[in-house]
């Protein structure tokens, strides 16, 4: 594709996604940089109707298309609003060559309206879809801890107090710098990069799922700030206690949703929770600028239950598949227990 259809491509994801429902905001066209086959379905009319962005990879025995953009909140489709199934059904029939006879949506939420209408598109236009269960989102719902009145806990705060205390006789004095797409300097990556190196993430042998001290992800969210609408959305935090960076928190904020991608910390610090002290103080900033809720991701139900949170949404991954024999085929081993 020529850089100039790149880059009406990239238009149509951005006008898709801000007429659509601001929890999907972030899916713009930056979002999608990895993402090298972009097409636009239309109504007729000519109107967008929906802009899927793919990338070809490898899943187990299969080389498949699926749609591009971070792993984290969720993968989705921008659309139009109130895009119904049968209105989506003939564009999808019509690329079919472009999506291939497999193709593959996830993580999405289970529940999430848009993703919905696009399942139900897909079997009108002749795919099955199996769908693997990857596990439960954990959330905050600071409107209603904040309106309880009883969050954090007067327990919790002391030992918050307690631990800062703790961390400052260890190291020095605690500061915490906040930042969004817009401000975010080179050093606040490098200071996250190294609490990653030092983090638990630092004693796995191929590395870990690093954000910032995996230099094609740290590239990626970079490049993300040059759309000066995403930056906005982009958040995070870094705890200092003395000169040594301990503690991140990074995510994407949109519509009133914060979704968490990434919070870890330095281990010398472990014993005293310089994470958790950070992540109540973003939680506190995120309800005074009215943040509803926090999406936490996927696993640790213990610490994030004790801090609050509660099961959300289901995420799955959903693989699409044409045909009757490999659809049967694909079942057993896509829709294998996690």
């Amino acid at each position: 594709m020529s850089g100039e259809g790149r880059l009406d491509q990239a238009a149509i994801c951005d006008t898709l996604a801000e007429a659509g429902a601001p929890h999907r905001a972030f899916l713009r066209g930056a979002w999608f940089a990895d993402a090298p086959i972009r097409f636009a379905v239309r109504t007729g009319d000519g109107s967008p109707l929906a802009a899927f962005a793919l990338v070809e990879r490898r899943k187990g025995p299969l080389a498949l298309r699926e749609v591009g953009g971070c792993y984290w909140p969720f993968r989705g489709i921008p659309a139009a609003p109130d895009t119904t199934p049968e209105d989506l059904a003939g564009a999808l029939a019509a690329h079919a060559g472009d999506l291939g006879r497999i193709w593959r949506l996830g993580p999405a939420e289970a529940g999430d309206p848009a993703h919905q209408a696009l399942t139900a598109a897909a079997r009108l236009a002749g795919w099955r879809v199996l769908t693997r269960r990857l596990g439960t989102v954990f959330e905050l719902d600071l409107a209603a801890l904040a309106t309880s009145g009883e969050w954090p806990s007067a327990k919790t705060q002391r030992k918050n107090r307690w631990r800062k205390r703790r961390l400052e006789e260890e190291g020095g004095a605690l500061r915490t710098e906040v930042f969004t797409g817009r401000d975010w300097t080179a050093g606040q990556r490098d200071a996250m990069a190294a609490i990653e190196a030092a983090s638990w993430l630092g004693t796995l042998a191929d590395g870990g799922d690093t954000k910032f001290r995996d230099p094609a992800m740290r590239a990626y969210w970079e490049s993300l700030c040059s759309d000066p609408v995403l930056a906005d959305m982009l958040f995070g935090s870094v705890m200092w206690i003395g000169d040594v960076p301990a503690a991140f928190t990074f995510g994407v904020e949109a519509g009133r949703v914060r979704y968490y991608i990434a919070n870890n910390y330095d281990e010398r610090f472990t014993n005293f929770g310089p994470g958790r002290v950070l992540l109540y103080e973003d939680f506190a900033r995120a309800a005074e600028a009215g943040v509803k809720t926090i999406s936490w991701g996927l696993g640790d139900a213990g610490y994030k239950s004790e801090m609050g949170a509660q099961a959300g949404p289901q995420m799955v991954d959903l693989l699409f598949v044409r045909g009757r024999i490999p659809a049967a085929l694909l079942r057993r081993w896509w829709e294998r227990p996690a």
